[in-house]
């Protein structure tokens, strides 16, 4: 394993808990077995950080950090960067200013506050709310994070996300282009929501071109995104309304359905996948009410298409989105994200029901369009740590292996955790010292609660099927292939009974694939047929054409 032998009273390189001293630093040490467990645990550690650090920051390529001396090295595409930040939202609050250029957020201070950028708005409202945290220096703790926070560090996010991916896009000098543009107010809007998504399908696991923006010849789309998984291309435009909501001409969501037609005449070679943002206020969500963006925009989309202007207007896989940050600065943002609605494309219209076997056909048909939409339900909050940890945790937090004393006085060890309710409490198996095992509950924090939520089968430090109700038919489908899936193909021909000599002649792969869809079609049966949530219902159909599969 390398290293110094441990202090007596560190904890056991071997992972169980314990003190070195308690076990294998007693006079009675197998070396051997301690190096061999060892290397087991910090490989358990490699994968479950590994687990953790795809949720919190996707399939592009992860945060490059070192400690070194009380600094921290962070590795940003080719560059290096050096400094004391405790949180990764601290190094992203620093990288911003080295991306802008100091000089331009002091020349942009020195403006009157009607004629300053964006960006220097909502910096001045995060100052405010940093002041109003009171931190000590270096102290790190949770604040509600407003609109303008949001906002700032998210660009950053974006920007950092560009430069770390540089080698998946392509584009010798985009990124001095893309801040030229993000620095004009006049442009400012537009390209922030070209570097934002382009951001997304960089943390989707894609690759990108951007199209050479002095080319007038004719009228291209932003950039040329591909999934190397699968070698498909796509050409990706980005568009988004005008930012005063308040003009009458934008008014419930108008210049929408203008702005999805424009889109779509743009010049590509491939399959389109078309971004629009709203920029709207937002509100709670209530499904159907008449604040409902996400019913509404689909509305408007489905009355576009049946127009005899849309003709001839190809088809697309349209995102439409709402990030309404800077509507909210000084609160936090009620409801904002990302719907997909096909446009002539009928694998993603809105309430269309599909069986088991349509939705299989589907993700294996648009493999590239289920990660990215995956992504982006996934990856909606700022990473604020470097190697994928849980942040917020205390340190004697619950772990399976790990030794505890509970209000009994009892000492033993965790063998087993679950979850029960909604309220926070914890069963928890222990092995006890004296012998015997014994069923305690705990109940967890709000912060220690939140967490096993966005990461249930790490949180108690064992990679463990995610718990939970399955709601999904093929995320059922998912599951109990994964339980059969070394199952040899005679025992499921064994598991079929009667019906196993019709499928005799299929490989192991195909019958196992038979047999996981024949009991998810059977506990479909028996839980009734699919309900369509009201609000779906009342939608406008689709135009009865015909549309492309």
């Amino acid at each position: 394993m390398g290293g110094t032998k441990p202090g007596r009273n560190e904890p056991c390189p071997c992972g169980s808990g314990k003190k070195f001293k308690h076990c294998h630093g007693g006079t009675n040490a197998d070396y051997g077995e301690m190096i061999s467990l060892g290397a087991k645990e910090a490989q358990r550690r490699a994968e479950i950080h590994w687990i953790q650090q795809q949720r919190q920051q996707g399939l592009g390529r992860p945060i490059i950090a070192a400690q070194t001396a009380g600094k921290r090295i962070i590795a940003v595409g080719h560059r290096l960067f050096q400094g004391a930040w405790p949180t990764f939202h601290d190094f992203l609050y620093s990288y911003i200013f080295d991306v802008l250029g100091r000089d331009w957020f002091e020349a942009q201070t020195q403006l009157e506050q009607s004629e300053r950028h964006p960006v220097i708005k909502w910096h001045k409202r995060l100052l405010v709310a940093s002041k109003a945290a009171d931190l000590a220096p270096g102290e790190t703790r949770q604040t509600p994070m407003t609109g303008a926070i949001s906002a700032f560090l998210t660009l950053a996010y974006d920007l950092y996300t560009l430069e770390h991916n540089n080698d998946q896009t392509r584009s010798p000098e985009l990124r001095r282009s893309l801040i030229g543009r993000l620095k004009n107010q006049d442009q400012f809007i537009g390209v922030r929501y070209e570097i934002r998504v382009a951001a997304m399908l960089l943390r989707a696991g894609f690759e990108l071109e951007w199209e050479d923006e002095t080319d007038r010849r004719s009228k291209h789309v932003e950039y040329t995104a591909t999934y190397p998984r699968t070698g498909k291309a796509f050409g990706v435009e980005c568009k988004i309304r005008n930012q005063d909501a308040a003009k009458k001409a934008n008014q419930h969501l108008g210049k929408f359905a203008g702005l999805v037609s424009d889109a779509l005449r743009k010049t590509t070679p491939h399959d389109r996948l078309i971004f629009v943002d709203l920029n709207t206020k937002a509100y709670p969500y209530a499904p159907g009410g008449p604040r409902d963006w996400r019913a509404i925009s689909i509305n408007t989309l489905r009355k576009l298409e049946g127009q005899p202007k849309a003709a001839t207007l190809p088809p697309a896989v349209v995102f439409i989105t709402n990030y309404p940050d800077h509507h909210h600065l000084d609160s936090q943002v009620p409801d904002a994200g990302a719907i997909i609605e096909g446009f002539k494309i009928d694998d993603y219209r809105t309430g269309r029901l599909l069986t088991l076997t349509q939705k299989i056909e589907k993700r294996a048909h648009n493999s590239e369009v289920e990660a990215l939409l995956a992504s982006i339900q996934e990856h909606v909050d700022l990473p604020s740590t470097f190697e994928g940890e849980i942040p917020g945790l205390p340190s004697n937090r619950l772990l399976i292996g790990h030794r505890y004393q509970m209000d009994d006085a009892t000492v033993g060890t965790l063998e087993d955790a679950c979850v029960m309710d909604d309220n926070a409490k914890v069963a928890l198996i222990i092995d006890r010292d004296e012998g015997g095992r014994a069923i305690y509950t705990n109940q967890l924090s709000p912060e220690e609660f939140a967490a096993w939520k966005r990461y249930p089968e790490t949180f108690f430090g064992q990679i463990r099927q995610r718990p939970g109700p399955i709601n999904d038919p093929i995320e059922f489908y998912d599951r109990l292939k994964a339980v059969y899936a070394r199952t040899p193909k005679e025992n499921l021909l064994q598991f079929m009974g009667e019906h196993g000599d019709r499928f005799a002649a299929l490989t192991q792969p195909e019958l196992l694939d038979v047999y996981v869809q024949g009991i998810v079609n059977s506990v479909m049966e028996r839980a009734g047929p699919q309900e369509v949530p009201v609000h779906i219902q009342r939608m406008r159909p689709p135009p009865n054409r015909d549309s492309k599969q």
